[in-house]
């Protein structure tokens, strides 16, 4: 099935920080920056939320459970929120908040088929805006072509992801500790060198 994710989601930005024209109510909240986030990860944790003074005429939009944030400025990324709306956790307009409304897409997949699929890294590359760092806008993401495949497919392409991701790391060690042996076994060469001379 397919579907746009308008049909399937709500779909907002998140608040413009702006100077205050009159005074407002100050409270605290939490928030999710774009440095705090990382690109091998998909679900945000709660180290990662910033406090903030919120000082806004607006009531803010927290997120919910299960909130997908999509990177709107910049290559578009997205991630899951895993808190809860009682956590009192908001975004800036450098996100794209999406809240699905049906039951057959998984957060994680959805967030996988945004930063992994070639269909939609060609439809982010053809509609963002900007020359030198990608604008994602809220109606591109609205009009954007969803895939849904069954809920076992969806898990299998997750599965198919974590094994990749777990290769990824362990070659990552790998190539650390081979580059650990070379510098151990040629300072020894140069050790032995001297030695000889």
């Amino acid at each position: 099935m397919e579907t746009k994710l308008k049909n399937i989601a709500e779909i907002y930005t998140g608040f413009t920080q702006r100077p205050l024209e009159k005074p407002a109510v100050t409270f605290d909240v939490k928030a999710i920056q774009i440095k705090d986030l990382s690109k091998d990860q998909v679900v945000i944790s709660e180290n990662q939320w910033s406090e903030l003074e919120w000082a806004y005429d607006s009531r803010p939009q927290y997120l919910k459970y299960n909130s997908i944030i999509v990177v709107a400025r910049g290559e578009p990324k997205a991630y899951v929120f895993k808190g809860n709306e009682s956590d009192q956790v908001v975004v800036s307009n450098q996100f794209i908040v999406v809240n699905l409304k049906v039951d057959s897409l998984k957060p994680e997949f959805l967030a996988w088929y945004f930063n992994h699929s070639q269909a939609m890294r060609s439809y982010f590359e053809m509609n963002s805006r900007g020359s030198l760092l990608m604008m994602l806008s809220i109606s591109t993401l609205k009009e954007a072509e969803i895939v849904i495949p069954s809920m076992f497919q969806q898990e299998e392409i997750l599965r198919l992801a974590e094994e990749a991701h777990n290769e990824a790391l362990i070659f990552k060690q790998l190539t650390a500790l081979r580059a650990e042996y070379n510098q151990a076994k040629s300072e020894q060469i140069l050790v032995q060198a001297k030695v000889a001379q």
